[in-house]
């Protein structure tokens, strides 16, 4: 349930973001004169909501799928230790390859 709650966080914030984006340059278009940036205006908005609208159906797919944000940091770092990283040691050497002590 908590990693649901979290996952529809980080779908949520992107999503608000590119609204709230999208509201602001509308609420300067209703400024403008010229009719060449107002459709200028207009493309960016609905390039925008069709971001918004891709940002937010993928979110779902791996929100349904079980996926999180997190999950695929816990893979890359479960893949490093398994590729047998050295671990640091008490020396001045810092860490270094087990080929690279043997030399």
């Amino acid at each position: 349930m908590v990693m649901a709650l979290c996952s529809m966080v980080f779908l949520l914030l992107p999503v608000i973001f590119l609204l709230s984006l999208s509201f602001f340059i509308l609420v300067v278009l209703g400024n403008v004169k010229t009719h060449t940036l107002k459709v200028f205006g207009y493309v960016i908005v609905a390039l925008i909501w069709l971001t918004t609208i891709l940002v937010f159906t993928g979110g779902i797919y791996k929100t349904s799928k079980g996926m999180y944000p997190g999950m695929f940091m816990k893979r890359a770092m479960m893949k490093h230790s398994m590729m047998g990283m050295p671990q640091r040691e008490g020396s001045s050497e810092g860490m270094m390859c087990p080929k690279m002590k043997q030399k």
